[in-house]
């Protein structure tokens, strides 16, 4: 806040340089002066602090939303593509919706349902799942655990995502063993597949790409070329994935 407080200053001196009164002088004004004739002007007129502070905020805003999107175009194929990312819906969707999550994150178990209802009304979605443990060590456990039962069977991941999204309190190895064999996957499957290393890895170039992108928080989505930070609603969501499907649409015609 005090480089944008600092920036807006500089501006409102630019304008008082260029007033008629700061150019009826005859010898350019020093520093002092230029300092108390700025005072002065804020103090006559107040709302101009809050007009630049606005404004400076407007613009910054602005260009953060345009680099996130150039970011998130090239990683596209990174974010939506990535065979080692688990996906639920329509394969061949014409939006994919991606989303970084952390197994212990309170607004991304709310979250969930909300997803699953989007699939549920939309059956030309595709979920990609970004596992992005940033909370505690169990959730990178849990992390590595959704991806070992990915790796073993794609088509269980879901039943066992669902599980630990509903799930309260901390993961331990012998409820996520529990939790892997009602999805489906045996004791010892789930336990080898939880020891390859590239599940390290895995989570490490989520958290790459992340910081790529500037997310800092969970739950966070990609539709198409935004960033959505946050638990949104179903119609929220709904109106995002409408207006990606859209500009795709515009994009090829």
């Amino acid at each position: 806040m005090k480089s944008s407080f600092a920036s807006c200053l500089f501006l409102i001196a630019g304008c008082v340089m260029l007033s008629p009164a700061a150019r009826a002088q005859e010898k350019p004004l020093t520093a002092a002066e230029t300092e108390a004739l700025v005072k002065k002007v804020i103090a006559e007129n107040p709302e101009l602090i809050i007009k630049s502070v606005e404004s400076y905020q407007i613009k910054q805003q602005a260009a953060s939303v345009s680099k996130a999107a150039q970011n998130i175009i090239a990683l596209q194929n990174d974010l939506t593509n990535n065979p080692h990312s688990p996906s639920a819906g329509n394969p061949k969707g014409d939006v994919t919706v991606v989303e970084f999550f952390d197994y212990h994150c309170g607004y991304c178990k709310h979250f969930f349902p909300i997803l699953t209802q989007l699939l549920e009304q939309d059956k030309n979605v595709r979920i990609v799942f970004k596992e992005f443990p940033i909370l505690s060590e169990d959730s990178a456990l849990a992390s590595k655990a959704a991806l070992a039962v990915n790796n073993i069977d794609p088509q269980k991941y879901m039943a066992f995502h669902a599980a630990l999204m509903k799930s309260s309190g901390r993961f331990s190895m012998e409820i996520l063993t529990e939790k892997a064999k009602e999805a489906g996957i045996s004791e010892e499957a789930f336990k080898k597949a939880l020891n390859n290393p590239e599940l390290d890895k895995e989570i490490d170039h989520n958290r790459d790409l992340a910081q790529s992108l500037n997310i800092a928080g969970t739950p966070a989505l990609i539709i198409g070329t935004e960033l959505v930070p946050g638990a949104v609603e179903i119609e929220t969501l709904k109106s995002k994935v409408a207006q990606a499907r859209n500009a795709a649409k515009e994009k090829r015609s």
